[in-house]
């Protein structure tokens, strides 16, 4: 068997403003989700209804 080793890519840094880091901490907390899965499960989300509106576009 071979050993295949895949590239991750490294994290993302992403600076918020105070008021939207604690609105998101908070929305995560009812969830039991952390911070990180909040954003992702958000903007996952907002890419669905892009390509929901607008199905021909290049957004995947």
């Amino acid at each position: 068997m071979t050993n295949l080793k895949t590239k991750q890519k490294p994290p993302v840094s992403l600076r918020l403003p105070d008021s939207l880091q604690d609105f998101l901490t908070a929305e995560a907390g009812k969830g039991w989700r952390s911070l990180s899965r909040e954003i992702v499960m958000r903007l996952e989300k907002s890419r669905e209804q892009q390509l929901i509106a607008a199905p021909n576009s290049s957004v995947k």
